[in-house]
């Protein structure tokens, strides 16, 4: 006589299943609660020949630690994809975020053909790569 019968078999499918939905929860619930350390506001955006400069402010919203980010910028078709995508780099400084501070970052994106300007870009993005706690 075997051991793995099939009421074995049916406890260990709902024990996994389970584990699986609890797991699950507490993760989403723990992502959904968890707020960035780092507010990215809406990009400022300047085009001229084909070249679009894009400005962003970067907030540092923790109390105790300074940052000192890469941030990327991103130009966006309807779709989702990246037409263009670059790094922005501090305006002035060497892009330190003090606690409750904040720093404008600069970047620019120069392979858009005007006819991705023209037809297909949706919005210019700017997002966090790398927090980096300054030392």
């Amino acid at each position: 006589m075997s051991w793995w019968t099939e009421r074995v078999q049916r406890v260990v499918f709902v024990t996994m299943v389970g584990l699986g939905l609890t797991v699950g929860f507490v993760l989403g619930t723990r992502e959904a609660l968890d707020d960035p350390v780092l507010d990215v506001e809406e990009p400022r955006v300047r085009v001229e020949a084909g070249v679009a400069t894009v400005q962003v402010t970067v907030r540092n919203t923790s109390t105790d630690t300074a940052y000192c980010p890469e941030v990327g910028i991103a130009a966006v078709d309807r779709e989702g994809l990246d037409l263009d995508s670059g790094v922005a780099l501090p305006d002035l400084g060497d892009g330190r975020i003090e606690p409750r501070g904040n720093a404008n970052f600069i970047g620019t994106l120069t392979d858009l053909s005007q006819q991705e300007l023209d037809e297909e870009l949706d919005e210019y993005v700017a997002f966090i790569e790398d927090e980096n706690p300054c030392p």
